[in-house]
């Protein structure tokens, strides 16, 4: 029998109404839903082997938001987690995207207690004090070109030496980022990722260097 949350995280909230989370820039609705199916799956079996019990009130940081779907994933596994999640909401890669779709998105899915959803971005915005246990991150630093780099220093400079990062991205440029992350990261572990494109890699970083 489904988890009634996982229910939910497939549009069968009980007051019938269905969570948008957007459409990826050159793709369509029905490409984008199966990514985020697979991205699901991926990020659920990366948090099972985290040094974090599933009941654990884990602080998380959602960066780059979108529309919320990662950051409802993370609600979804870590029933007693808080969850701060973070974004522009005007970047051309995700189709329509707007703080009130991201909150009301939350609100369909019983969520929007333990969510909360922030206008801003990596290099304006500052969550060093904020003691994060997990950071999350789903195809968002390949859209800062070259800027990626210093997004990288930043996250390393907001974690604590007990948090760590999941990270799922298009590495258009894998030598050079997995160079400069193992120079701000003590501990960077690769994940198997099936099909999603051949340029999707996962990886978990964590003992940021300080």
């Amino acid at each position: 029998m489904k988890s009634i949350a996982t229910a939910k995280m497939r549009g069968q909230a009980s007051n019938n109404q269905q969570p948008d989370f957007g459409t990826y820039h050159h793709s369509t609705p029905r490409v984008s839903q199966k990514i985020r199916d697979k991205v699901k799956i991926l990020f659920t079996r990366v948090f099972r082997n985290l040094p974090f019990a599933r009941d654990d009130s884990l602080k998380i940081l959602d960066v780059g938001c979108g529309l919320g779907f990662l950051s409802c994933v993370c609600a979804e596994y870590y029933p007693k987690a808080r969850i701060i999640g973070f974004d522009t909401f005007k970047h051309a890669s995700l189709k329509e995207s707007s703080l009130a779709k991201t909150n009301n998105n939350a609100k369909i899915l019983g969520f929007s207690e333990r969510i909360k959803f922030q206008k801003g971005d990596v290099f304006s915005s500052d969550y060093s004090k904020g003691n994060f246990d997990l950071f999350v991150s789903n195809l968002v630093f390949h859209n800062l070109g070259r800027k990626r780099i210093n997004a990288y220093e930043r996250l390393a400079h907001w974690m604590t030496p007990k948090s760590y990062l999941v990270l799922g991205e298009l590495f258009f440029d894998y030598k050079t980022d997995f160079r400069r992350l193992t120079s701000l990261f003590g501990n960077v572990q690769k994940i198997h990722c099936f099909n999603i494109g051949r340029q999707y890699k996962m990886l978990v970083l964590s003992d940021p260097k300080k």
